[in-house]
C-alpha cells in the first residue's frame, strides 16, 4: 500500500503531471518501435465475444504485475472474455518511473511492466489494449484534466463510449479515484476485489446482443451464397463500377479527414501511401477507423468497411445477392460521410452512381425471382393522413409472408437503413448546434451585425422547436402502453422536414423498427442526450435574449 500512497501523493502534488501534446515524443526512450496494428478490434472482438473492458491503473501494473499477466492470460469462471486497457497516462508514468525521475523506489517495478506492456503489443496481443496518444487528447467529456486521475478517469470514459455495448470497468488501488469513478458513473474496483467483481456482473444481456448479431450476419451471408449467380452475368459491370466509385469517394474522404486530423504531418502517420488500390484504402480506414473516422461517422459502420474488404478484396466469388448488400453498405457509409461534407462534389456524384448501380440490380432481380427483401420497401403513394388506418398492422395478414426465413434477413436489413436515418437526423441537428452556438457566443456576438444575429437567433428558435418535435416523438413511442399511432408524431417530422430523399419508408416500418429491443434501447439513449441538448439550447436563448435585450435589439 505505500507504492499506492507514494503515487497518490505524487498525482496530488503533480509531480507526475504530463502534457499528452509535449511529452507525446517521450515514450520513444522507452525503446519501443511499435508495431503496425489492425485497430479493427470493434468490429473482430465483439463479433467474437468480448464483453469486457478493465482499464489499469499505474498502481496496478506496479504493484501486481503478476496478477495482470494472470488476469490477461487466464480465463476466470463465469466471466465472458475481456481485454485490458492501459491508459496513455500510465504509459507516461511507467516510463518515468522507469527512468527513476519521481520514485525511485519503484523503479525496478515500473521496468518489467513496460516490459510486459511493449511485448503484449509487439506481438498484437487482442486481450491487452493501449489508448493512442491522439485519443487521449480530445477532451470531449468537459473533465479539466487538473491531474492523472482525471486523465485516467476521462480514459474510462471515452472507453465506454466507444464500445456501449461493453462494461468498462477501472482497477485501482487508489480508493479516491475509486469514487470519483463510481460518482461519474464507472464501475471500479481494487485488485482484492476485482475477479469476485467480475464473476457478479451480469453480463449475459450484451454476450446475447453480440451473439444473435452474428447470427443474423451468419444467417444473411449464408443466404447470399446460395443465390442465383447468373444475375450477375447478366450485369456483368456492377463490381467494376462500385470499386470504381467507392474508390473514388474513399480516397477523397481519406485525405480529408487525414489532413484535417493530423495537418501536415498526415502523410506521415498514414497507414498506407497512394497510390491506393481499393483494398489498401479499406486497410486505411481499418487502421485509422478509432482515432480519425470514428469520430466523423458512428462507429458501428467499421462493420460496413469490413464487408466491403471481405467481399471485394479476397478474391472471393460474388453473387448478386452479395453484391446487392455490397451495393447497401456502399451507400450507408457513403450516406453517413454526407452528413459531414459533400467533399468537393466528389462523394454526391459517387452515391448517386451507386444507388444507380444498386437500383438497376433489383430491377434485374425482380425480373427473374420473387424477392420478399423488395416487399419490405414498397412505398405508399397516398397521403399520410388517408393511409393512417390502411397502415395499421394487420398480424394474421402478414402471418405467411412473416414466417419465410428470408422474411427476417430483409426486415434487418430495412430496420437498419431506416436507422441510419434517424442517424442523419441526430447528426444533422447536431452539426447545425454547434454551427448556431459558434456564431451566438457572447465573445462573437458583440462584433456581430444586427442582421447575422437576427438569421442566428432565429435559427436557433427553429432548432429548438425542431429538438421538441423530436424528442416528443420518441417519448410517445416509448412509453410502456404506445401502439402504432404512437408513431405518427415523429414519422411526419422527419417527412414533413425532408431530413433524407434517398432513404424511404412507410410508417409501419418504422414502427416495426422501432418496436425491437435494441432500437428502442438506441432510442432511450438518444432521448436523453436530446434533452441535454434542449437545455443547452435554452441556456444559449436566455443568455443571447439577454444580450440581445441590452444592445436594443428586441
Amino acid at each position: 500500500m505505500q507504492i499506492v500512497e507514494d503515487l497518490h501523493v505524487a498525482r496530488v502534488q503533480k509531480r507526475m503531471a504530463l502534457s499528452v501534446v509535449q511529452t507525446c515524443g517521450e515514450l520513444t526512450s522507452m525503446e519501443i518501435d511499435l508495431p503496425e496494428q489492425d485497430l479493427n478490434i470493434s468490429a473482430e472482438a465483439f463479433t467474437s465475444g468480448l464483453n469486457i473492458l478493465v482499464v489499469i491503473d499505474t498502481n496496478i501494473m506496479i504493484s501486481h504485475l503478476e496478477f495482470v499477466r494472470s488476469l490477461k492470460s487466464e480465463d476466470i469462471p463465469g466471466v465472458g472474455r475481456l481485454a485490458l486497457i492501459i491508459p496513455w497516462v500510465v504509459l507516461q508514468e511507467l516510463d518515468n518511473l522507469k527512468k527513476g525521475k519521481m520514485l525511485q523506489h519503484v523503479r525496478d517495478k515500473a521496468i518489467p511492466a513496460v516490459q510486459f506492456i511493449y511485448m503484449c503489443l509487439k506481438n498484437q496481443d487482442s486481450k491487452l489494449w493501449g489508448q493512442s496518444m491522439q485519443l487521449a487528447s480530445q477532451k470531449i467529456y468537459g473533465l479539466s484534466d487538473e491531474n492523472n486521475d482525471d486523465r485516467v478517469l476521462q480514459c474510462c470514459l471515452q472507453y465506454q463510449n466507444l464500445f456501449p455495448q461493453a462494461v468498462v470497468i477501472l482497477c485501482t488501488d487508489d480508493k479516491n479515484l475509486c469514487n470519483k469513478a463510481i460518482v461519474s458513473e464507472v464501475k471500479a474496483f481494487c485488485k482484492a476485489d476485482l475477479v469476485t467483481a467480475l464473476q457478479n456482473l451480469n453480463v449475459n444481456r450484451h454476450q446475447n446482443c453480440v451473439e444473435l448479431q452474428q447470427s443474423k450476419s451468419d444467417a444473411e451471408f449464408e443466404k447470399t451464397e446460395r443465390g442465383d449467380a447468373s444475375l450477375t452475368a447478366r450485369f456483368p459491370n456492377v463490381l467494376p463500377d462500385l470499386e470504381k466509385n467507392l474508390g473514388e469517394a474513399l480516397s477523397c474522404i481519406l485525405e480529408t479527414e487525414m489532413k484535417i486530423a493530423f495537418g501536415n504531418l498526415w502523410m506521415e502517420i498514414l497507414y498506407l501511401k497512394p497510390p491506393w488500390t481499393l483494398a489498401n484504402l479499406l486497410k486505411c480506414y481499418k487502421k485509422h477507423w478509432m482515432a480519425v473516422f470514428g469520430y466523423v461517422v458512428p462507429r458501428s459502420l467499421l462493420s460496413a468497411i469490413d464487408c466491403l474488404y471481405k467481399h471485394l478484396c479476397t478474391g472471393k466469388t460474388v453473387d448478386s445477392s452479395t453484391a446487392g448488400i455490397l451495393l447497401q453498405e456502399s451507400k450507408k457509409l457513403l450516406h453517413a460521410f454526407s452528413s459531414r461534407s459533400d467533399y468537393n462534389g466528389v462523394l454526391p456524384q459517387a452515391y448517386a452512381e451507386v444507388n444507380k448501380l444498386y437500383q438497376t440490380l433489383t430491377e434485374v432481380k425482380s425480373d427473374s425471382e420473387q424477392d420478399l427483401s423488395e416487399d419490405t420497401m414498397v412505398l405508399s403513394e397516398n397521403a399520410v393522413c388517408e393511409k393512417m388506418e390502411a397502415m395499421t398492422p394487420n398480424l394474421q395478414s402478414c402471418e405467411e409472408k412473416k414466417s419465410h426465413p428470408s422474411f427476417h434477413v430483409a426486415q434487418e436489413n430495412r430496420h437498419q437503413e431506416i436507422w441510419s436515418v434517424l442517424e442523419a437526423v441526430w447528426n444533422t441537428i447536431n452539426l447545425y448546434s454547434i454551427e448556431i452556438f459558434q456564431k451566438l457566443d457572447p465573445n462573437t456576438v458583440t462584433s456581430t451585425a444586427k442582421s447575422s444575429f437576427e438569421e442566428a437567433f432565429l435559427g436557433l428558435q427553429k432548432l429548438l422547436a425542431a429538438v421538441n418535435d423530436i424528442r416528443e416523438g420518441i417519448r410517445r413511442i416509448l412509453t410502456p402502453t404506445s401502439s402504432f399511432q404512437d408513431i405518427w408524431t415523429l414519422y411526419n417530422f422527419l417527412i414533413s422536414n425532408e431530413i433524407n430523399n434517398s432513404i424511404k419508408f412507410t410508417a409501419e416500418e418504422l414502427y416495426e423498427c422501432v418496436s425491437q429491443e435494441m432500437y428502442r434501447e438506441r432510442l432511450e439513449v438518444g432521448c436523453c442526450q436530446l434533452a441535454q441538448l434542449e437545455q443547452t439550447i435554452k441556456q444559449c436563448h436566455a443568455s443571447v435574449h439577454t444580450e440581445a435585450k441590452n444592445r436594443g435589439w428586441l
